[in-house]
């Protein structure tokens, strides 16, 4: 007898695939392009399934992944947290490559419930309740992946917080979205240490370049929206939204580095840490992201603002690359090199506060006439 599974679903649609396939019919050359937009999905689910489970305790060959037409379906069992972190990093991934690479945006859903699935068939209570939320203009009335207190309720409340200090995000209006431009900061930073220490790891660039990015494919959509016809102010609002979502981003990354910035004290402590625990011959630094989440930003701004010290070493620096604020070393020159970069650290959250402001978006200019 065929029955019901309790399963994660992510339901994912992108904006504006109407419009673009509607060009198609006068312009052949954007069905390559829509195909290849559609083939985004697949390729982060691939990538996604081949995830060391030494990162996520998580079974990919469990997972399903679907596409049809603008719309990607990816479900999987709940066993625990590390699914829910799984199909978040599928999401955020899949996210970040279709603005970056193809300048348009994403929304979608995260629930948990009953689905079926076999043999390419799908369907479902989860499926229905997806699809009705992310389609909830009151609800999902922006380019965001909401996530459904169905799956909030399965995890811990401890696991919870956690979430919401590190890529979840609930505004004024109670809805809980991925938080991706913040999660995906973090993970540029994290990338420039495993580059700097040699591990081979993606090169995600400069965190800055990531606001940059972002801003260049809500302008671009926002040029698109001047063509419309119809519903012109209503597609702009969604950008709009969108836009106080990056602008709020980056106001609370440059909050922390005024507050580094201005108080230098914060910035020495940090690295005492590490010149104590070098001559401890531990590296357990006071500051820690993982025993103190809710101090991930201040870290990595930090760790923003030093690996760009790093990148173009001050002249009395002899090796650099081996400092132990990013890993393990046997540097001889540690506390020369520690003290070095607790001088020359303000200078570079100064050059970092720069480039954020830079890459915030003037809303007013985005507000159409009547």
């Amino acid at each position: 007898m065929e029955h019901y599974d309790k399963r994660v679903l992510t339901f994912l649609d992108i904006l504006g695939f109407e419009r673009l396939v509607d060009e198609s019919r006068s312009n052949p050359e954007l069905i390559g392009k829509i195909a290849r937009i559609l083939g985004r999905s697949k390729d982060v689910a691939l990538s996604s399934s081949n995830m060391s489970p030494k990162v996520l305790q998580v079974e990919p060959d469990k997972y399903t992944y679907h596409v049809f037409s603008d719309t990607s379906v990816i479900s999987g069992p709940y066993t625990s947290h590390d699914d829910v972190n799984f199909l978040s990093w599928w999401v955020m991934s899949y996210q970040y490559l279709m603005w970056k690479e193809e300048l348009t945006f994403i929304r979608g859903a995260i629930v948990y419930g009953d689905i079926y699935e076999n043999e390419g068939v799908v369907f479902g209570p989860a499926m229905i309740d997806a699809y009705h939320l992310e389609r909830d203009k009151e609800k999902a009335h922006w380019p965001r992946v909401l996530v459904d207190e169905s799956l909030l309720d399965k995890v811990t409340q401890a696991e919870r917080e956690r979430d919401l200090l590190e890529f979840l995000r609930q505004d004024n209006d109670n809805m809980t979205y991925l938080d991706y431009l913040r999660e995906l900061f973090h993970l540029r930073v994290l990338a420039e240490n495993k580059r700097v220490i040699g591990e081979r790891e993606k090169d995600f660039g400069m965190p800055v370049a990531l606001f940059q990015d972002h801003k260049k494919a809500i302008m671009a959509q926002c040029e698109n929206v001047l063509h419309e016809k119809d519903k012109q102010k209503e597609i702009l609002r969604k950008y709009v939204e969108l836009s106080k979502y990056h602008n709020s981003t980056i106001d609370r990354l440059l909050q922390i580095t005024n507050d580094l910035i201005s108080n230098n004290g914060i910035v020495c402590e940090f690295f005492d840490d590490q010149d104590k625990a070098k001559k401890m011959a531990t590296y357990k630094p006071k500051y820690s992201a993982e025993e103190h989440p809710e101090q991930s930003d201040m870290l990595n701004i930090l760790t923003a603002a030093i690996n760009r010290l790093i990148e173009n070493p001050p002249k009395d620096v002899l090796d650099t690359l081996g400092i132990e604020v990013i890993g393990e070393t046997a540097d001889v020159e540690f506390g020369r090199a520690i003290r070095t970069l607790s001088r020359e650290t303000p200078q570079a959250l100064s050059k970092l506060e720069k480039e954020l402001q830079e890459s915030m978006i003037d809303i007013d200019g985005l507000v159409l006439n009547d």
